[in-house]
Parts: structure tokens; sequence; C-alpha cells
């Protein structure tokens, strides 16, 4: 019997010693496991892209409290489905959006308030007040610029030296010159129209160039920009097939030598340089002034997910040099003036972004933008399929 109970007490032993030290093997991982941050992007070409995973390694590799990835999420489709996952409390930690887009959802509350984060990240004395302006609402800040950027007018040197033309600076020089670039094999001007916010953007500027102000988008001076654009394909400079085109595609037909003259912006270099083309970088021709339009993103928290980690991030964003080789790497200017310009000394082309970031016009600033953007973007149509005219199209976009 006691045999027995010492065989009993012995097993009980092993058991209850295997017993935690399995329990042990279990629970070690969970509590040495980092808390993971999720981030959207609808970043498309290949050079954003590897430079955001390059990106979010870096900050992966700086700490061992947060595991970061990111997302693609199509441009075309990134507002609605935000806001889908936002009805669906599915919505990522992090996102990179559209500086105009943030303004909408701010208001919407979406964005968690970071002002007592960034009062040691002297923002407002290192950063293009333009771009910060995208970022801030009532004096409260909900994100950080990520980059900066606007578009200019980018040639192709050998189809206009062979022409005897030197880069347009009017809109009559660019109208001419594109007719005489022009052939069967060739456009002489293209730019991007597709839906959204895309093909505003590069609508603006015109707009704006003809002497149009903010807060009368859709007046007389409208009209004339949709009339200009409107000639281009007139003239068989353009094709109206435009309106189907994103800033990618534009610069793919002029990668390949199918366009002499596109209107983009710097995050096209990369897969320009792919190709054989020489290319030159010079303002948009302009009316009465010139325009640029605040492109780029910023990066926001969305409320109620981990904020300290997405805090982090933003942090490591600010701090390190990671950042800026994304924006090196993306074709894009980083939001740092400091580090913008240091940007430009490394690649001259970038000159005329930079340059034009310091009177640049944030879209958020332009009042009733989330409605006016879309109402920008139907007039194109109705003037490109001829459902209108310019001026009719054009019209239509005024909101009192």
């Amino acid at each position: 019997m006691k045999k027995y109970v010492w065989t009993i007490f012995f097993v009980v032993i092993i058991f209850n010693f295997w017993g935690c030290s399995n329990r042990q093997e279990r629970i070690q991982p969970e509590k040495n496991k980092k808390e993971e941050l999720v981030l959207w992007s609808y970043f498309e070409t290949d050079a954003q892209q590897e430079g955001l995973d390059a990106l979010i390694q870096a900050f992966n590799l700086s700490q061992q409290q947060y595991l970061a990835r990111w997302e693609y999420v199509p441009m075309t489709g990134f507002n609605k489905r935000l806001s889908r996952a936002y009805t669906e409390h599915d919505l990522p930690d992090l996102v990179v959006i559209d500086n105009p887009d943030m303004a909408t959802y701010i208001r919407l509350g979406m964005f968690e308030d970071i002002t007592p984060y960034v009062s040691s990240w002297n923002l407002e004395e290192e950063y293009y007040a333009s771009i910060l302006e995208t970022v801030t609402y009532e004096d409260k800040y909900y994100g950080i610029p990520m980059n900066c950027n606007n578009v200019a007018l980018i040639y192709n040197v050998e189809m206009l030296n062979e022409k005897g033309i030197t880069p347009p600076t009017t809109w009559e020089e660019l109208r001419e010159a594109a007719k005489i670039l022009t052939t069967k094999e060739r456009s002489g001007f293209l730019m991007c129209g597709i839906e959204g916010e895309q093909g505003v953007f590069q609508m603006l500027p015109w707009i704006l160039s003809a002497g149009e102000s903010v807060d009368n988008i859709g007046g007389e001076k409208t009209k004339e920009a949709f009339s200009f654009i409107y000639e281009l394909i007139e003239d068989g400079s353009m094709s109206r097939d435009y309106i189907n085109l994103s800033q990618t595609d534009v610069a793919r037909k002029f990668a390949a030598g199918e366009v002499a003259m596109i209107e983009n912006g710097p995050w096209v270099f990369p897969s320009i340089e792919e190709s054989s083309v020489s290319y030159g970088v010079v303002p948009l021709p302009m009316k009465e002034k010139n325009s640029a339009v605040v492109g780029g993103e910023n990066i926001g928290i969305l409320k109620g997910k981990n904020t300290g980690g997405a805090v982090t991030f933003l942090k490591f964003c600010m701090e390190g040099s990671s950042l800026t080789k994304f924006c090196e790497t993306a074709g894009v200017l980083p939001a740092k003036i400091i580090e913008a310009r240091r940007l430009v000394e490394k690649n001259p082309k970038m000159q005329v972004f930079e340059q034009q970031m310091n009177n640049a016009v944030p879209r958020s600033s332009i009042p009733s933008w989330a409605s006016i953007s879309p109402a920008i973007s139907s007039a194109t149509f109705q003037m490109v399929s001829e459902e209108k005219t310019p001026e009719e199209a054009a019209a239509g976009i005024y909101q009192k």
C-alpha cells in the first residue's frame, strides 16, 4: 500500500512539474509578444511601396514593444473603405492620407487629438506652414505631415530641342508648343483627369492660375481655365482619354515617348528615370499667376486605437532620418523645410517643387472643398463628353 501511495505521489509531482513547465512555455511568448500596429496607405508606385516597406522595417528594428505593418488600399476607394471601417469598428491604428481628406475626417471626429504629444516637436518652426495647416483644426493637432509636393511641367528635352522649342511659360506658349509637338505617334501635352482627387489636384492649378479666388471656384476665371483645357483637346494636342488616366498612367506614357510634355509631380521621377528619356522641369505655364497647390500625405492616428504605439511611430518618423529616406526613395519632398532643401541639393530637379511650396495653396483652405472637389470632377467629365460646354460645366461648380 505504501508503495502504491508513493507511486501516486511521484506521478502527481511529475505531472504538476510538467504542467507548470508546459504552461510557462505557452505563457512566455505571450508575455514577449509585440503589440501590432496597422497602417493603411494607397501608395501605388514601386518606389513609394519600397520606401514605405523600408520605413516600417526601420521602425520595427528601432524598438521591441511594437510590430508595425502596412496594408494597401487603392486610392480610388480609400475614403469609402475608411468610412466603412469606421462604421464597422474595424479601423487600422494609423493611416497615410491625402492632406485635404484629413480635414474632413478630423471634423467627423475620427482622428485622435495628439496636441499634448507635439509640444516638444517644433512643428511650427520646422515645417512648411501650408502643409502644417492640413493637420490642424481649431488650434489642435491630429497628425503630422509625412511629405509634401505640388505639380509642374515635365518635358522631354530631346523632343523640344528637335523642334527648337523652349519650355513654355504662358498658356498661349503651351498651346502653340503642344500643337507643334503633336504627331501621329505622340501627344504634345497630357495631364491626369481621372475622377477623384488626383484629377482635381491637376485641374485646380489651372483654375487658380486664371486668377480665380479660392472662395469663388466656378466663377468666370474657372470658365477660362476649362475653356483652355478644352482647346488643347480640340487642337488634338491632348487626348480626351486623359479623364481615364491616373498620374502614374500619364508618367508611363511620357516614359514610353508617347507624349512630349506632362503635368505631374516629383513622385513620377523614379519611373521616368527607368527609361532613357531626358527630361526637364519648369513651373506650369501661367495666365495671371503661377499657382501651385499643396499635395502630399499626412499620417494620422485613428481615435480609440493604439494611441501609445501610434505616437511612438510618429515620433520615430519625426526624429530620425528614416522618413527623409522614404521621401528620397518615393520621389517626394520631406515636409521638414531643412530636409527638403537638402534633398534639392542632391536632386536639382526637385527645386521647382520646393520653391513652389512657399506659396502653395492648401486645398483644405478652400471653403466647402469636400463638395467642390467632386463638382470639379463632374464638370470635367461633362466637358470632355460634350454634355456641356466648358463654360456651362464650370458654372455648375460654383456654390455659395
